[in-house]
C-alpha cells in the first residue's frame, strides 16, 4: 500500500517518471526538451503564447518543479539509485534555474513566504524514500540545510514562522511543527497525518490520512482539517477512493486536491470549498492521464499540476500544467517535470 507514504498509483507513477525522466511522445503539443544531465543552467522552453500567459495578470510567474538527472544506475545487488533536482522556470518557459545539485530524490517542496527559501523532502541516497529527510535550500546562494531527519511533506507556514511536517519515526509518527531554524520541534497530532498545507491565516493545516485516531487504518486516504494545537479535529471527505495532496487557496475559500475512485480509475484534481462542500472535477477524465499534486497561484487565478498518462501506450503528453480553478484554459508547461509548486509574488 506504501510507498513512502504514497498512495499505490501516485508511487508507481513518481518512480516511474523518476526512471525515465519523464520522456514522453507529444504529438500535438509543443513541449520543453528534456533536461540536460550536465548543464547547470538548463535548455530553454518552448514559450506560452503570450496572450494566454497565466502569471502575466499580476500573479507571480515562477513555479518550481522536479525532474530527474541523469540515468538511472542498477546496482550488483538489483538496488536502483535515481537522481532528480528541483528547478524554477517563468510561466511563459522562460528563465529555467537549477536550484539543488546535492544528488539522491527531492520532492514534496513547499516556499518560504517571501520565496527566497524552499523546504524539500530529500532522499540522499536515492534508494529509500522511507528514512527522507526534509532539508532547506536558500535560493540566492543554493546552500542547503537539513532540517529534520525521517520526515517528510513539509509545508511552510503562510506567516513563516512554522514548517508543518509528517515525521515517520516508528514510535512517534504524526504531524509535527518545527522553525525554520530548527527549534521548537514537536509534535501536534499523532497517526498517520500526511502531506499538510496550511490556511492563508496560519491557524489550521488541512491533510490526508489513513484514519484515526492512531493506530486506526482505513481503505482509503480522506482530508482532514486540525487546528495547530491539534484541536478542532474535522473530515472533510468522505467518499470511496483516495482523496490526498490538499492545497488551500490563498483567500482560505478553497481546497484543491487529487482524487482517485478507485483502482482502476485514474487521479483527477478536484476543487471543493475549505468545509469540504460544493466539490467539482476540474480536469478531464476522458484525456488519458494521470492527474496529481494541484498547486494554487498566489492570485488563485490558476492552479498547476502535473500529468502522467495512464498507460506506456499512450499518446498523451504529460508534464506540467497549468489551469484556471474551472478547467479552463489548460496549458503544458513542462513535459519533463512533475510536482508543481507556485512561488509566492513578490
Amino acid at each position: 500500500m506504501r510507498f513512502g507514504q504514497i498512495p499505490r498509483r501516485a508511487a508507481f507513477v513518481l518512480f516511474s517518471m523518476l526512471l525515465i525522466g519523464c520522456a514522453l511522445p507529444t504529438p500535438s503539443v509543443k513541449t520543453a526538451p528534456s533536461l540536460a544531465a550536465t548543464s547547470p543552467v538548463l535548455t530553454t522552453a518552448e514559450p506560452v503564447p503570450p496572450n494566454h500567459s497565466p502569471g502575466l495578470d499580476g500573479s507571480s510567474n515562477t513555479i518550481a518543479f522536479a525532474a530527474r538527472v541523469g540515468a538511472p544506475v542498477v546496482q550488483p545487488d538489483g538496488t536502483v539509485l535515481f537522481n532528480n533536482d528541483i528547478f524554477t522556470v517563468g510561466v511563459d518557459g522562460s528563465n529555467l534555474r537549477r536550484l539543488t545539485s546535492s544528488g539522491g530524490g527531492k520532492a514534496s517542496y513547499s516556499w518560504s513566504p517571501d520565496g527566497q527559501h524552499l523546504v524539500f523532502r530529500w532522499d540522499p541516497t536515492g534508494t529509500d524514500w522511507n528514512r527522507s529527510d526534509i532539508a532547506i535550500v536558500t535560493v540566492a546562494d543554493l546552500a542547503v540545510a537539513t532540517l529534520a531527519h525521517e520526515a517528510w511533506s513539509p509545508a511552510w507556514s503562510p506567516i513563516g514562522d512554522w514548517i508543518a511536517y509528517y515525521s515517520a519515526a516508528a514510535e512517534d509518527y504524526g504531524l509535527y511543527l518545527i522553525r525554520p531554524d530548527g527549534s521548537d520541534n514537536h509534535q501536534i497530532l499523532a497517526g498517520d497525518a500526511e502531506y499538510p498545507t496550511w490556511s492563508p491565516d496560519g491557524n489550521r493545516l488541512a491533510f490526508m490520512s489513513l484514519g484515526f485516531p492512531a493506530g486506526t487504518s482505513s481503505a482509503d486516504y480522506e482530508i482532514y482539517v486540525v487546528d495547530i494545537d491539534g484541536g478542532n479535529l474535522q473530515r472533510l471527505t468522505n467518499l470511496t477512493g483516495e482523496d490526498g495532496w490538499p492545497a488551500w487557496s490563498h483567500d482560505g475559500r478553497r481546497i484543491a486536491y487529487q482524487r482517485m475512485v478507485s483502482d482502476e480509475a485514474k487521479s483527477e484534481i478536484h476543487v471543493m470549498g475549505a468545509d469540504g462542500q460544493d466539490d467539482i472535477l476540474i480536469t478531464d477524465p476522458n484525456d488519458d492521464l494521470e492527474e496529481y499534486t494541484p498547486s494554487w497561484s498566489p492570485n488563485d487565478r490558476y492552479v498547476a499540476y502535473y500529468a502522467y498518462p495512464q498507460m506506456d501506450s499512450s499518446t498523451a503528453a504529460g508534464g506540467v500544467f497549468v489551469m484556471r480553478p474551472d478547467g479552463s484554459g489548460r496549458l503544458l508547461i513542462r513535459s519533463d517535470g512533475y510536482e508543481p509548486a507556485w512561488q509566492p509574488a513578490p
